[in-house]
């Protein structure tokens, strides 16, 4: 009896004899199989979806009279990846630059509101560009506005008196006559109006009656008079002086082979102090500088800075070209001036 179940048992077994698997199991581990590719799909695809987009670390916007606004906030970015996505504040963009952290600048494409940037190898991105999109007008009253994920910080132009605010700020204070406001993430107006300073008013002049029988109107008369033949003796004498012509070389400091002086530029009567302070940042900064990084280091709207660099090029102390579709602003004679 063992021996005929001993033999019937092996005889059962034999007929899936030279298979590893069994029918049933192979079907088993084929479905495991099927799963486990799926699972391994779907983490491959999460995992760019999840770093397309940087996070934002800082992110501020300076107001200007002139109605634009510069951007700049830094993101960090996963260096693993070779670009990541970032949301833009604004429709018209101007001067945009996209930095790592070391300050080399990075190869974007925007399209929209998206700038596709590449950074392979880079984990924190700095972005700055000017917009006039993000700023309207209605009369003399001015109205900021923006939709943000983060904390964000608002710096006031001069002389601007808040009416309006949509929502409260987490701090307020003033950094070099200009308000700076942190306000909490979400959608946020300011409304505000550009005060005139006090030194530019004109004070309408009071006039004063004259009483009957006095005799200061003849005093004033006979002033004006004596005045005007002064006047013209002095006018006559400068006529008949020799006329001492200027040629425009000699309103330059420098001559044009001559390495660039700083201290002789410095010097200048005629520079006024705040051009001076730029061609001395300039000279600071290796002897060029974007003309936005001007703008950012002394908080000058684009108007105002393009005009003192118009200036400081008459001058022959400067020379502006093009970078990366920025303007370039460079001393002249500076790499001379270097090699010495």
């Amino acid at each position: 009896m063992n021996q005929e179940s001993a033999c019937c048992g092996w005889l059962e077994d034999s007929k899936n004899d030279g298979m590893l698997l069994s029918p049933t199991e192979a079907l088993i581990l084929m479905a495991r199989v099927h799963m486990a590719a799926f699972v391994l799909i779907l983490l491959a695809m999460s995992v760019p979806l999840q770093h397309s987009f940087g996070s934002t670390r800082t992110l501020d916007f300076f107001l200007f009279p002139d109605g634009s606004t510069h951007v700049t906030y830094s993101l960090e970015s996963d260096p693993f990846l070779p670009d990541t996505e970032v949301s833009l504040y604004g429709d018209s963009l101007e001067n945009l630059v996209a930095e790592d952290e070391n300050g080399f600048p990075l190869t974007t494409q925007s399209e929209r509101n998206i700038l596709q940037v590449e950074t392979l190898g880079s984990s924190n991105i700095l972005i700055n560009y000017d917009t006039y999109s993000l700023i309207s007008k209605d009369g003399k009253m001015w109205s900021f506005e923006i939709d943000s994920p983060v904390e964000f910080n608002v710096v006031m132009p001069e002389n601007s008196v808040i009416v309006g605010m949509s929502t409260f700020p987490i701090d307020m204070n003033v950094d070099s006559e200009r308000t700076k406001i942190l306000l909490p993430s979400g959608v946020a107006e300011i409304t505000y109006f550009l005060a005139v300073a006090e030194s530019s008013q004109v004070l309408p002049t009071e006039e004063t009656p004259t009483p009957e029988g006095d005799n200061s109107m003849v005093y004033v008369v006979g002033g004006a008079v004596v005045a005007i033949a002064v006047i013209t003796t002095i006018a006559v004498k400068m006529k008949n002086k020799p006329k001492q012509i200027v040629s425009a070389s000699q309103t330059t400091v420098l001559e044009k082979n001559e390495p660039f002086n700083i201290e002789k530029v410095l010097e200048m009567p005629d520079l006024r102090e705040d051009d001076k302070q730029i061609i001395k940042f300039i000279h600071e900064n290796g002897g060029s500088a974007l003309e936005s990084d001007l703008r950012k280091k002394f908080l000058l709207p684009r108007t105002t800075m393009w005009r003192a660099v118009k200036r400081l090029e008459r001058y022959e102390l400067i020379e502006i070209t093009k970078k990366d579709q920025q303007n370039l602003i460079k001393l002249t004679n500076v790499e001379d001036d270097k090699n010495e």
